[in-house]
């Protein structure tokens, strides 16, 4: 046997067994990442209305009527100590007929007031002619109520006040026709109340009514019965007591009733009542 034929299947035995491997390894890595985000949000509301009323009708009369009222309260300041306030009113404003207007203010700086507009297109009997048969007739009528308050840059500094009181007891009972009533105690109220009435007797026609209320409060500052006293080592303010009581009133009426009442500071009240209307003939 050579040498040759013995090598040859040995190294074939060799091939035929396992083979083991053996490893270790680390690993380190380093990433570095960076992130931009940016959010751009847009948002546009755009709201407009247009109202465009027109009216051919032939119309030969007509009623108008509009109420007005504007009030400011502006650069004021009230510094008071001890100056007890009451506003009462008992037994008043009952079993009226018509207008009645009534503004009670035991405070300072308070703007009140009442408007009453009304306007009437009534038949004349001679329009027919003389035979006392009014002619039939389309009317317009219009009538608009606007009040318009402001409060700002006012300043109310008050200390021990044992009361401030707004009472209406047993009042405002009972009336037909319009009741505005305004009481006002406290500091820089504005208080109104507005009416406007279009009426036209006529067969029919057109009736627009408007109502508009503005009220704005900015840059007021109220300091009652504040702690500067316990911080300087003195005794503390007894504070300030305010009540405001509407007892047995504004009951029993027919029309239209407004009334405020404000036992506070820097306060906007306001009653607006717009009425037209039109269709009452024959």
């Amino acid at each position: 046997m050579s040498k040759t034929h013995v090598i040859v299947p040995l190294i074939a035995l060799v091939g035929l067994l396992p083979t083991v491997v053996m490893a270790d390894v680390d690993v380190r890595a380093r990433v570095t990442k960076q992130k931009d985000i940016r959010v751009q949000e847009r948002i546009n509301i755009d709201k407009r209305a247009l109202i465009d009323a027109q009216v051919r009708i032939p119309v030969e009369k007509a009623a108008e009527s509009q109420a007005l009222v504007n009030q400011t309260n502006w650069n004021n300041a009230v510094c008071t100590n001890c100056d007890e306030k009451r506003d009462i009113m008992s037994n008043s404003g009952n079993f009226n007929n018509g207008v009645l207007k009534i503004n009670q203010a035991a405070g300072n700086m308070n703007n009140q007031g009442n408007a009453v507009s009304i306007a009437v297109d009534v038949i004349d009997p001679s329009d027919g002619g003389g035979n006392g048969t009014p002619r039939p007739f389309d009317g317009f009528t219009d009538a608009q109520a606007h009040v318009d308050q402001k409060n700002f840059n006012n300043v109310v500094e008050t200390v021990n006040i044992l009361f401030r009181d707004a009472r209406i007891e047993d009042s405002l009972n009972d009336n037909k026709g319009v009741v505005h009533a305004n009481q006002a105690p406290g500091n820089m109220a504005n208080q109104s109340n507005a009416f406007s009435l279009a009426v036209s007797l006529a067969r029919g026609g057109v009736a627009l009514a408007e109502a508009d209320l503005g009220q704005v409060n900015r840059n007021n500052r109220v300091r009652e019965s504040d702690s500067r006293g316990r911080d300087q080592g003195q005794p503390g303010f007894i504070g300030i007591n305010k009540r405001a009581d509407i007892v047995a009133s504004i009951n029993g009426n027919t029309g239209v009733v407004g009334v405020n009442q404000s036992a506070g500071n820097m306060a906007n009240q306001a009653n607006v009542v717009s009425f037209s209307s039109t269709g009452f003939g024959k």
